[in-house]
């Protein structure tokens, strides 16, 4: 059975959602060696470029949704691993049909045990209907008032995330920084951490592969933990 995976960080940009989502997909194919499709609907094309040499080209999901390639036309195979593929972005996603999006899923779901949506911070309620096709909702964001409002009110203004497994995760988050651990989980019940790691901000690394290669044991740590939960999506209780 597929898991669809959508991480989101409310309004707010810049918490590393597709970092995560990266690292997430890359762990997911590589050590545990499962089939992964990475859905980049980002508004400058990040997880293709971090898991992708160089640019494919087109045709990218804008074109999927604009009637211009198919479904089958849009998947490309990272020279990361065989396991990881990804639908790329231009970075000018252009208007995101739901329905399409939902189409393309159904079509490749036999093929992938996940597939996880890298989405843009957002406004208003814009991308609710694509976050809506996902089992399980990544809300990640940072050891700020600012990115965390973000989220707690996010998932306060919408009523479908109740049907959803919330997966809250605090990103570049230092072991000292325990109050802001305590405050996720008084305001969430439950809260993922994954660590500020300069090897994924300052290395120069080509790819995401590299930025894995050179990340700390906490980060893969914390990895594990998240992947444990994803293999267990029908527990009521994160954690």
């Amino acid at each position: 059975m597929t898991l669809v995976v959508a991480t989101v960080s409310g309004h707010k940009g810049g918490t590393g959602k597709t970092v995560v989502a990266s690292l997430l997909s890359y762990h997911l194919s590589t050590r545990i060696g499962e089939k992964v499709l990475v859905i980049d609907l980002g508004e400058a094309g990040s997880s293709t470029t971090l898991l992708l040499e160089e640019d494919p080209g087109p045709p990218y999901i804008s074109d999927f949704f604009l009637g211009r390639a198919t479904w089958s036309d849009v998947i490309v195979v990272s020279n990361l691993s065989d396991n990881l593929m990804i639908v790329p972005c231009s970075g000018e996603v252009g208007p995101v049909d739901p329905t399409s999006l939902e189409y393309l899923i159904d079509r490749t779901s036999k093929h992938f045990e996940y597939i996880i949506l890298d989405l843009p911070a957002y406004p208003g309620s814009l991308y609710d209907p694509v976050v809506g096709l996902a089992e399980v909702i990544i809300t990640v964001f940072n050891p700020d008032f600012l990115s965390f409002q973000a989220v707690s009110t996010w998932l306060k203004r919408r009523d479908f995330f109740r049907r959803k497994l919330i997966l809250p995760l605090l990103n570049k988050y230092f072991l000292f920084m325990g109050d802001w651990k305590d405050l996720a989980r008084d305001e969430f019940g439950t809260v993922f951490t994954m660590p500020f790691d300069a090897a994924l901000q300052f290395s120069f690394a080509r790819n995401i592969g590299e930025a894995y290669k050179n990340a700390s044991n906490r980060v893969k740590k914390d990895l594990e933990v998240l992947t444990y939960r994803l293999q267990k999506p029908l527990l009521k209780v994160t954690g």
